[in-house]
């Protein structure tokens, strides 16, 4: 008798069966091995997030002393003047033919060059100039308007107009001149006037001013009337031994200069 040996329960699975057996089970592990891992990189930012939003919190209610010493302080250095008085250093130049007190301020730019500023009367008298003489290198000149502008600012005065500029002769050659209007709680008709010699050496600026508009021989005088007083610079003496060279007859002793200009008529 033949026994019929029992079917084994494994042959009934399926190809089915059998992967699933094997590749369920082990992606089940991975899955359950992973989370943990998961965990940790939530409950890191979790944690990061809360500090970084702690210290934003805090930020705000630190005192303001402790923040402004976290901002090092600068320091703002003012570049040197280019001009420097001289209170102790007497004017080289002198007016001829003037009667009264001149004023006189010098000063020295970096470069080496020396200005003298000399001033007859306050501005609104019947007898008012201001001169500048400048020796030696200094700004290169603007035009006759900006420079003339800049003098005036310096003395707190405005130009009001400046008319069309012409040449006058001088001792020293010929200078722009332009009539002008000062202002400063009033007006003053006045002769604004350059002269720069050809080598730059020597040269000068200012404005002659009156009751009137100043005639252009008025003022040819009272530049013929600048003298040299003092100074060693043998170029500046050569300028103005060359200018007495030069000086017309027009300005003698009964010339109408700064001195003999008429004073306004009494209302």
């Amino acid at each position: 008798m033949v026994q019929t040996m029992p079917r084994a329960v494994y042959a009934e699975w399926d190809e089915d069966d059998v992967a699933d057996w094997i590749d369920e089970r082990p992606a089940r592990r991975l899955r359950r091995k992973s989370l943990p891992w998961l965990r940790m990189v939530l409950l890191s930012t979790c944690t990061i997030a809360g500090l970084v939003y702690a210290a934003l919190e805090q930020e705000p209610n630190s005192k303001p002393a402790e923040r402004r010493k976290a901002v090092p302080s600068s320091v703002l250095v003012a570049p040197a003047p280019a001009w420097t008085s001289l209170p102790s250093s007497p004017s080289v130049y002198a007016l001829a033919g003037i009667s009264g007190p001149v004023a006189s301020e010098v000063r020295e730019h970096a470069d080496g060059a020396r200005e003298d500023a000399l001033t007859v009367g306050r501005f609104g008298d019947f007898r008012y100039a201001q001169l500048a003489l400048v020796q030696g290198p200094a700004e290169p000149p603007g035009s006759f308007y900006i420079d003339t502008v800049r003098r005036a600012a310096r003395s707190g005065l405005a130009v009001a107009h400046l008319g069309q500029s012409r040449m006058i002769a001088t001792k020293f050659g010929p200078m722009e001149a332009a009539p002008m209007t000062l202002s400063n709680k009033g007006e003053q008709s006045c002769l604004a006037f350059r002269f720069s010699g050809p080598a730059a050496v020597f040269g000068f600026q200012g404005w002659l001013c009156g009751s009137a508009a100043p005639e252009d021989g008025q003022l040819a005088c009272f530049i013929d009337g600048i003298v040299l007083t003092g100074g060693t610079n043998p170029s500046l003496k050569a300028v103005f031994a060359q200018a007495e060279r030069s000086r017309g007859e027009s300005c003698g002793p009964g010339a109408r200069t700064l001195g003999t200009v008429r004073p306004p008529a009494r209302p």
